[in-house]
């Protein structure tokens, strides 16, 4: 199914994507370019619409630890991925997004 190992999802700190890769969008079910603009929660069951908040917080406060966590893909059926995401400051040490790196968990396949 992927191209490449692991999805690549970057955003913003308003949690906007920025920049996906082929494999994030094989992972999701949709072309990578369309994902650019999006809001990264719109890509979360309706049931789990907030559990992306506290972990988006958590990245905000440095936090750069692996977790498991699942995601609606455009056909509205859910997949398990393993994430590593970490957060991207500015010069100033600002927090201004997050570098994902998705992998299909392995109970997933």
């Amino acid at each position: 199914m992927n191209r490449l190992p692991d999805g690549i999802w970057i955003i913003n700190a308003d949690a906007t994507t920025l920049y996906a890769n082929a494999a994030m969008g094989d992972i999701l079910g949709i072309e990578a370019a369309r994902l650019i603009g999006e809001p990264s929660f719109d890509y979360v069951l309706a049931e789990d619409v907030e559990a992306p908040q506290p972990l988006f917080d958590t990245r905000k406060r440095g936090d750069a630890a692996r977790f498991h966590f699942k995601l609606r893909r455009v056909d509205g059926s859910a997949i398990w991925v393993d994430v590593q995401g970490t957060p991207m400051k500015n010069v100033e040490g600002e927090f201004i997004g997050i570098v994902g790196t998705f992998r299909v968990s392995e109970m997933q396949k």
